[in-house]
């Protein structure tokens, strides 16, 4: 009887105890957030370690190690739209993400494996890039791990932070969002012949506030106000325009007419502002009645004498002064050609230079439009090369300088003379070349005359 009831005492005691749970905190929380970035939705789903006193970097997290940047699962990144990412251009979708810490520089990876747990799986086969961030020591100690987006700005870039410890390291992300606008400006207006002045004036307000061409955003402005005369929102962005411009005689007499729409509608402090304005715009002008110049006067007068033989000029020189993009694209061709790194990375500076000193403005609206698709593209091309010594390197980054410089040369006149895109079946690339003769610059002199012209542009 007695070892019954030690048996059942013992019973009792196992199942009381089975019931018993203490419930804790995880030790690196989950977190989670959503942030846009013009148009782009990015999510961040990772895990925050704690330092709980122990040396992180070195220690903790060794150096030269892959990481998972984070606890627990792999850190996941998605993007809801193409972005760039480090100056690398990034497919919408869900990716890893991995670093490779190190004192003086840190590697930061996407990869295309969503499901590992941490590092154990990573595959570095699946990667999507890596790019090379100089980390920073912070006076601030992050106790616990973060991953944040911060520095969002109106041309919509901002930075992918992570912090931990006294380590810092930010990544630059960049949204499609301005491609995107000026894409749908350009088909609005040189393709669909959209005559709204409403989409005028929104189209100008955009180039007025990501500091684009002034004179083009003026010229809608004024645009829309001649469709819709009575309309005070297009008098007054008129107006700010001109200010921008540092026109004040021609902003004086566009902000009388805005103050004159604003008294009807009794918009006390839009009038206001613009007669202070005013008064002290005659102060510095010395004008003291409506001003008459070539921005603000009837279509005839603007389009009139000295002015129409600028803007005829203008256009002309945009033409030629686009020759030295060219020649400065067929002199890395040569150079990669004579397989010569050093030259192809002199030329390959020589077009950023070139590139940076287009005055877009002096452009008509068609070839504006097309240069503006890929100038950036070709100047983080052109700059690789030009930081790069590394002959096979550059030679893959030719490949992207090369079909984007098509794509501008098919919408914006470079050249008079004819220029002919040859391909090797070889590399399946592509490049330019200001004769028809073959010579390859994918494999120099082992392969020198593979491939054919498959474009002339003219």
């Amino acid at each position: 009887m007695k070892k019954i009831a030690i048996i059942l005492f013992l019973s009792i005691s196992h199942f009381t105890n089975a019931q018993i749970e203490l419930k804790t905190p995880p030790p690196s929380p989950e977190a989670e957030w959503k942030q846009k970035i013009g148009f782009t939705e990015v999510s961040l789903k990772y895990e925050k370690p704690l330092m709980r006193g122990r040396k992180v970097f070195g220690n903790l997290v060794a150096f030269d190690q892959i990481w998972r940047t984070g606890a627990g699962e792999s850190t996941r990144i998605t993007f809801s739209d193409e972005i760039e990412f480090g100056g690398q251009i990034v497919k919408k979708g869900t990716y890893s993400l991995f670093t490779i810490p190190n004192p003086n520089e840190w590697t930061v990876i996407l990869n295309t494996d969503t499901t590992g747990h941490g590092a154990f799986s990573y595959d570095e086969k699946k990667d999507l890039f890596r790019i090379k961030i100089k980390p920073e020591t912070t006076s601030r100690t992050y106790e616990s791990f973060s991953i944040t987006l911060e520095d969002i700005t109106q041309d919509h870039t901002a930075n992918l932070y992570i912090n931990w410890e006294n380590t810092q390291i930010k990544v630059p992300i960049k949204s499609n969002a301005d491609v995107v606008v000026m894409n749908e400006i350009n088909k609005k207006i040189n393709i669909e012949k959209l005559e709204d002045a409403k989409f005028f004036s929104a189209s100008a307000q955009y180039y007025l506030t990501n500091k684009k061409d002034l004179k083009q955003a003026l010229a809608w402005s004024k645009k829309s106000e001649e469709m819709v005369d009575d309309n005070f929102v297009y008098a007054n962005l008129t107006t700010k325009i001109l200010e921008e411009q540092k026109d004040y005689p021609a902003a004086i007499k566009s902000a009388q007419k805005a103050i004159e729409l604003g008294a009807k509608k009794n918009m006390k402090t839009a009038v206001a502002n613009w007669q202070k304005k005013v008064e002290e715009w005659q102060k510095i002008t010395g004008v003291t009645a409506p001003a008459t110049s070539p921005m603000t006067a009837d279509n005839h007068s603007e389009h009139s004498g000295h002015d129409m033989a600028s803007m005829k000029n203008d256009k002309t020189q945009a033409k030629t002064s686009l020759q030295p993009l060219l020649d400065a694209y067929y002199a890395i061709k040569d150079a990669l050609v004579k397989s010569d790194a050093s030259a192809s990375a002199k030329s390959a500076t020589a077009l950023v230079t070139a590139m940076k000193a287009i005055d877009m403005g002096k452009m008509e609206m068609k070839q504006h439009m097309e240069f503006m698709k890929v100038n950036t593209k070709i100047i983080a091309d052109a700059q690789k090369i030009a930081d790069s010594n590394d002959l096979k390197k550059q030679r893959e980054i030719f490949q992207s300088l090369s079909d984007n410089f098509y794509t501008m040369a098919k919408g914006v006149k470079l050249s008079s003379e004819p220029i002919y895109q040859q391909y090797c079946p070889m590399k399946k690339a592509a490049w330019l070349s200001n004769e028809s003769a073959v010579k390859n610059p994918y494999y120099g002199s082992s392969m020198l005359t593979c491939g054919s012209v498959t474009d002339t542009i003219k």
